[in-house]
């Protein structure tokens, strides 16, 4: 009887089947950067550039990486920047990210990390 009663405490107790979620990236397609990069004294070095959005929804929390390679195409620093605010349908918004230089970069590049299009045109 102690184990009837026990199974039934256990079965009763077991979590609810997990439900299967499917996640689709969007892509950056219709997001474009275009960079300009400063240095800012010693190893100090400065992107400004804007996000141009092609697409018809507002871009929010528009997440940047910027990158210094060196000769073999190797990544030798990298800071994070952001989007303030949105990027509108068929508009654009300006950015500044602060970066360490290591010293050997040859050339930089900035790329779109992450981000959400949202409904409508949006400001």
């Amino acid at each position: 009887m102690t184990r009837r009663v026990l199974l039934s405490l256990l079965v009763g107790a077991a979590p609810a089947a997990a439900v299967a979620q499917t996640f689709t990236p969007q892509s950056p397609a219709g997001l474009s950067v275009s960079f300009n990069t400063e240095r800012a004294g010693g190893t100090r070095l400065l992107f400004f550039g804007e996000v141009r959005n092609s697409t018809s929804s507002a871009a929010g929390h528009v997440v940047l990486m910027a990158e210094g390679l060196d000769e073999n195409g190797r990544v030798v620093s990298r800071a994070r920047g952001y989007v303030l605010g949105t990027v509108p349908s068929r508009g654009n918004s300006t950015f500044e990210i602060r970066m360490n230089a290591s010293g050997s970069e040859k050339r930089y590049r900035v790329q779109i990390e992450s981000f959400e299009f949202g409904s409508g045109g949006g400001n």
